[in-house]
């Protein structure tokens, strides 16, 4: 299994690695969670307005900030785990434009370094579905990042009021967990989504 630098590899209730470089990680088979699934740790999301970065200084964070594209105004939640991104609650993903939309929000004057953007539709108290726009790239199906920005974003606008959420992102199903005492963030999924390649895409 391979891990990128600052993320954690829970591989139980008692095992945990911190990932303190980039390292391919050999987890014994026994030692491997049922049904190929982990959990990392992506630790707590930045919403510091300068170190995120936003341009935001009315509030201590940016939440459902307004951002006006071609007349239209987005409320945008600035949140990061490494990378800045922007998260937008939709009545329907499926109908967004996210390589238009996504364009012109994450390159928007109030991203000073850019931003990937997030689209996400509550679907009931429990489910979010989500799509991305990545920073320089076209739509992308899924990244860990954009996954915990999403159901952590959920959790703070108080449209999931449990502590945990379920991410259907490109296909998959993901449990995005915020622990509100400590502010930890990790997120639960296939062995096989979870490793560099989507780690890294967007770092």
């Amino acid at each position: 299994m391979l891990a990128t630098n600052n993320m954690t590899i829970s591989l139980g209730a008692s095992v945990t690695i911190p990932v303190t470089q980039d390292v391919t990680v050999i987890v014994p088979k026994e030692l491997k969670p049922a049904a190929g699934n982990i959990t990392v740790s992506l630790g707590k999301p930045i919403t510091v307005p300068v170190l995120v970065p936003v341009e935001h200084k009315s509030t201590p964070t940016c939440i459902n900030d307004p951002f006006m594209v071609d007349g239209e105004c987005y409320k945008v939640t600035a949140m990061s785990f490494g990378n800045p991104h922007g998260a937008v609650f939709v009545d329907d993903v499926d109908s967004v434009d996210v390589q238009k939309l996504g364009s012109a929000l994450g390159t928007h004057v109030l991203f000073p370094k850019g931003a990937s953007i997030v689209f996400i539709q509550v679907l009931d108290k429990e489910n979010i579905k989500v799509r991305l726009w990545q920073k320089g790239q076209p739509e992308t199906d899924f990244t860990p990042e954009a996954a915990c920005v999403a159901g952590t974003a959920a959790m703070m606008c108080q449209k999931i009021l449990l502590n945990r959420t379920n991410v259907s992102f490109g296909g998959n199903t993901f449990i995005v967990n915020w622990d509100r005492g400590n502010s930890e963030v990790t997120l639960t999924g296939s062995e096989n989504l979870l490793s560099v390649e989507g780690s890294c895409a967007n770092r």
